[in-house]
């Protein structure tokens, strides 16, 4: 720790980096200087080229900075930026002199000249390592268990900070004082074994160092957290992908490649391109998918080029005929590990490779030919890394969803292993539960692969020790088929044979001792759950809403069949494979809600209940675009799915958000569809009448239902009444109004029965139902023209502003209110995701996070009943863990403590949410 840790200076320290790392005109000027980027070239030759124009470099590097304080701090004039920029440096010499003098190693440092202002910029350019090597000493510590943890009062700064700068790269600079003191010492094999062992248990098999809150570490050792909202897919570490692309880059980077042939994506109607190739034009306006392979690959070469000479290797051993960058890479990176025990973490050779290029800028001659070297480098990392996180100005699900997309993830998130590995955390072993949320696949022959590649990568994770060692006999292999996989992970799991399973398993022996797996030693048990795509096509929905013949047969017509097929394979896998359901615990629904609501999925939610499927969790509540459209997906997906006692809801947002705060956030107007409003309004006023609230409110929504009702379908006809009967039949599948009751396939039959149930009862409802989904030969009063007309109208955009809008303040705090009763009633829990939600929500600040509400805690607060469980989503896309999410909160937690009227023991309510989840999980 520095003497001066305050929080301003450790802001400054965090924007300073972020802005040097951020520099995209420093790296533009690398580029410059070597305009041949190395494919087969001389790494000799390339390296001279890097290092001449120091002038442009130096000169873009001062002007490329001052951009990206500009960029952080746009509030500011040029000159109180500069005399800010002034105060962090010398603030930044400061601790660097108090680093050298800690670590009693390299001579005093000479501070720049002050009288110039040049040299606070052009000396920042020299200093690199010392950077890392302040924000490793101003964050992290080693906690007592042996790991390196970050400093619970600093993890706001902290997780600012890694979103732009790679936070291996800052625990390496710690690590390296710490086992390179005498790098001559490390000559010894037992030295380096003792000091591999020592990385280990810093590193924890993740590049993301956890909090070092006591409180914390007792609550994980007592009750162990449980994941219940995890991707699988977005999990891995944006720094162990970086690790793969440098060795595999055509690979990894072509996937991103291949994905342009998508002109669009998959989020709006406008014609305004891929929205992945946004992404990378939004990093940087000049980057495209080829650029980035090339910078890729130069990246390879640079790190191999500090390699090399941090292995003291000869300039003469760079020749015209070397290989291609990532082998060249690969060839000096396996040099590095040279008389390394074998087995090595990911994290840990990584880790090491940076800390041997780190020690080189101990040594004079050695500094003054590679810091441009490494300068280039870090950059290409940072911004490869920057592609795969979710960054502060990255608003909302869009944003997030076009991460997804760009695939730079598809190749190494092939091998699951890595990711328990992740999980588990070596020896702290924090997570003793985990629900892996995957996408099934409606073809048999992917599924299996899935699901194989899934058990496969777990069996192989349970059969190592908290170091990563395997055991000789490699058990994942050699077993092939689900059963088999089924049978062993289990077997490995308990230590004993599971009946009705193994036997079923030709050549089983249960009677062998010798064939019987040990119970792994591994904390961490898995479950899985499906989670469906929520689709929009916009080809179909155009069509739906201009074309009258021929026309989809009704809305989101290709979502529901592809979500019945996906469905119908799981169910099949289910009956086959015997106790595959062991595994798959529950089915959830993920992706933008917008694009399709929870009635689309009613139908395969049935399917799988029937199946033996009981447990169901679903997104809603998370992406709106007004606070009642939330609401009301949270309710449809209570209704429409029938979730009950067990069940949650994911995000559920919008009943957390004040909402003054929400309409702080937005403006004083929203868009949206005419037809969703109308939605809006019924949902609104079929909730107050149920719970006989507001009753001065329902005239005025009656009123607007039946304006907007007009408005779309011209029908006096059509009541406030029959349009929320309408709207109650949403479960019903429109597909299955020509089923019959006597139809050999059970699902088909029991979907027509519902349609029978439906238009016996509420014949008008069942009526204006069809008619909405376009049906035209229900009702013939209706020409297809009209319908497409109605559905046109209700497509059409509408403004709601906050001074005429007829749900207000107290309306939309009602329909909260109700909502969180309705969860508390059947015993729903909400799954939050503080980091998840900052970056898609509006909120700018974790202390803003609307589970502090549910919690009884703020102004925003509803003093209702809720129960709360906490998840990471997608921990690699929002550099987060599990346990930094329980941090986050924790802090907010203390601090709204130590500012609250009514003090409240911050312990007892986190250790409440860590025991819901247990009895919430699958």
């Amino acid at each position: 720790m520095l003497m001066d840790d305050d929080p301003e200076t450790v802001e400054g320290f965090v924007t300073l980096a972020k802005a040097l790392f951020y520099n995209l005109t420093l790296l533009r000027a690398f580029e410059k200087a070597c305009p041949d980027r190395p494919r087969r070239s001389s790494p000799k030759s390339y390296l001279s080229r890097c290092l001449e124009d120091r002038k442009a470099i130096t000169k873009a590097h001062r002007e490329g900075l001052f951009l990206q304080m500009r960029r952080q701090m746009p509030h500011l004039t040029d000159e109180a930026l500069e005399n800010r920029l002034i105060l962090i440096n010398e603030r930044f010499r400061v601790a660097v002199r108090q680093v050298r003098v800690k670590h009693a190693r390299r001579p005093p440092h000479q501070p720049d000249r002050t009288d110039d202002a040049d040299s606070v910029l052009t000396g920042l350019l020299s200093h690199l390592p010392d950077l890392l090597e302040v924000l490793a000493e101003t964050f992290l510590r080693e906690a007592p268990d042996g790991s390196l943890r970050v400093r619970s009062r600093l993890i706001a700064h902290w997780q600012d900070l890694i979103l732009v700068v790679p936070p291996l790269l800052i625990s390496s600079a710690w690590i390296h004082r710490r086992i390179l003191p005498q790098p001559e010492a490390l000559d010894d094999y037992s030295n380096r074994v003792d000091a591999i062992r020592r990385m280990t248990r810093w590193l924890c098999d993740s590049t993301l160092p956890v909090d070092d809150d006591p409180t914390l570490d007792h609550l994980c050792r007592q009750h162990g957290l449980d994941e219940i909202h995890m991707h699988l897919m977005g999990t891995t570490e944006a720094e162990k992908i970086w690790c793969d692309a440098l060795r595999r880059p055509q690979i990894v980077v072509g996937e991103l490649i291949k994905g342009r042939s998508k002109t669009r994506e998959s989020g709006l109607r406008l014609s305004i391109g891929s929205g992945v190739d946004r992404l990378l034009r939004q990093e940087d306006s000049q980057l495209t998918a080829d650029l980035l392979l090339a910078r890729v690959n130069e990246a390879a070469t640079l790190k191999a080029l500090l390699l090399f000479h941090a292995r003291g290797a000869s300039e003469q051993e760079l020749t015209d005929d070397m290989p291609m960058p990532s082998d060249f890479c690969t060839q000096e990176r396996r040099r590095g590990l040279h008389a390394l025990p074998s087995n090595l973490p990911l994290v840990v050779k990584e880790s090491w490779h940076l800390c041997r290029i780190l020690a080189l800028f101990d040594k004079p001659e050695k500094r003054a030919s590679t810091w441009r070297v490494l300068w280039h480098y870090l950059l290409l990392r940072a911004q490869f890394c920057r592609l795969l996180v979710q960054q502060v100005g990255q608003i909302g699900f869009d944003q997030f969803q076009y991460i997804t997309l760009n695939e730079l993830r598809e190749t190494s998130e092939a091998d699951f292993a890595e990711r328990f590995r992740q999980i588990e955390r070596g020896h702290q072993r924090g997570v003793d539960f985990a629900e892996g949320r995957f996408a099934p696949k409606a073809e048999r022959e992917k599924m299996v692969g899935l699901l194989g590649s899934i058990l496969r990568g777990y069996i192989r994770f349970l059969d190592e020790d908290e170091q990563g060692e395997a055991r000789p006999r490699k058990r994942a292999a050699r077993y092939g088929s689900l059963s088999e996989l089924v049978s062993l992970a289990r077997r490995r799991e308990t230590g004993e044979t599971v009946p009705g399973v193994d036997a079923a398993i030709p050549g089983h022996r249960a009677s062998m001792r010798w064939d019987m797996p040990p119970v792994s030693g591994r904390r961490l048990r898995l479950g899985l759950v499906v989670h469906f795509i929520k689709r929009n096509n916009h080809r179909e929905q155009k069509t739906f809403v201009t074309a009258v013949s021929p026309r989809p047969p009704c809305r989101h017509l290709n979502m529901r069949r592809d979500a019945e097929k996906q469905a119908r394979t799981l169910v099949a896998f289910l009956g086959e494979v015997s106790d595959l359901s062991h595994f798959i615990r529950g089915a959830d629904a993920a992706a933008n809600e917008r694009h399709a609501g929870p009635e689309v999925l009613a139908p395969v939610f049935r399917i799988l209940r029937r199946a033996g499927i009981q447990r169901f969790t679903y997104h809603a509540g998370e992406d709106f675009a007004h606070l009642a459209s939330g609401l009301r997906a949270m309710f449809e997906a209570v209704s429409f799915l029938d979730l009950d006692a067990g069940c949650r809801i994911g995000h559920g947002t919008a009943s957390g958000l004040s909402p003054e705060a929400w309409w702080a956030a937005i403006g004083n107007s929203t868009v949206l569809p005419t037809e969703d409003r109308l939605d809006d309004l019924v949902f609104a006023r079929h909730l107050l009448l149920s719970n006989a609230l507001l009753p001065e409110r329902l005239a005025l929504i009656d009123a607007e239902i039946n304006r907007l009702s007009m408005l779309i379908y011209n029908d006096p006809y059509l009541t406030p009444d029959l349009l929320t009967e309408a709207w109650q039949l949403r479960h019903l599948d429109p597909l299955a109004w020509r089923f019959r009751g006597d139809d050999i396939d059970p699902h088909r039959r029991a979907e027509a029965l519902l349609h029978a149930e439906a238009k016996r009862e509420t014949r008008a409802a069942h009526r204006h139902f069809l008619r909405r989904h376009g049906v035209h030969s229900v009702d013939t009063m209706f020409t297809l023209r009209q319908m497409r007309d109605e559905a046109a109208r209700g497509a059409a955009q509408m403004p709601v502003a906050r001074g005429s809008d007829i749900l207000d303040i107290d309306t939309l705090r009602m329909l909260q209110r109700c909502m969180l009763r309705i969860l508390n009633q059947r015993r729903m829990a909400i799954e939050t995701l503080p980091s998840s939600n900052v970056r898609i929500s509006i909120h700018k600040r974790y202390e803003d996070h609307h589970s502090l509400n549910w919690l009884g805690l703020g102004a925003g607060s509803l003093r209702m009943p809720v129960d709360v469980v906490v998840g990471s989503d997608d921990p690699g896309i929002f550099a987060t863990s599990l346990r930094m999410e329980y941090a986050q909160l924790m802090r907010c937690l203390r601090d709204e403590c130590r500012n609250s009227n009514d003090p409240f023991d911050p312990f007892q309510k986190i250790e409440k949410i860590c025991l819901d989840a247990k009895r919430f999980r699958f």
